[in-house]
């Protein structure tokens, strides 16, 4: 009997000490990417200039902009995330189509995106997208406007 206490006391011991191990050995070591400031080497804000590599944009830029001439007031002043999501999908130089939920996860024509039935009924409602000859929907003036406008509802 007091052999297995013993046995049982230097098993616990020897599984503490592998957990120890393990647990060390996973422990990552703390290192500054290169291009990270330290708190000394930050450069103050009044040196910054929006040319620096660290402020320079890395997507691609929209495809249409708003031409800033305005047509009166829009029809809505917020923007549903799915109705935001659509227009900047337009914006990009992407072709919307509105689908069903079930054909909305198939492959896509290239440079066509879908999105909900009322999603882009709704906008093209407001006149946001306009109807395509060959199918889908582009962003118009107004559309460009509402995204340069808008709120939006998340």
């Amino acid at each position: 009997m007091e052999l297995f206490v013993y046995l049982s006391m230097g098993m616990g011991i020897l599984g503490l000490g592998v957990l120890g191990i393990f647990l060390f050995s996973r422990r990552k070591a703390v290192v500054t990417p290169p291009g990270v400031f330290t708190k000394a080497a930050v450069p103050s804000p009044a040196a910054r200039t929006p040319d620096d590599p660290e402020y320079q944009v890395s997507y691609a830029p929209p495809e249409f902009e708003w031409s800033g001439n305005s047509t009166g007031a829009l029809p809505v002043k917020t923007l549903t995330y799915k109705q935001y999501e659509c227009l900047e999908d337009a914006r990009y130089g992407f072709r919307v189509v509105g689908l069903p939920p079930t054909e909305r996860d198939l492959p896509q024509p290239h440079k066509t995106r879908a999105h909900g039935l009322k999603t882009v009924a709704s906008l093209s409602k407001h006149g946001f997208l306009q109807a395509q000859a060959e199918g889908g929907f582009t962003i118009t003036d107004l559309g460009l406007n509402a995204l340069e406008v808008c709120s939006v509802r998340y």
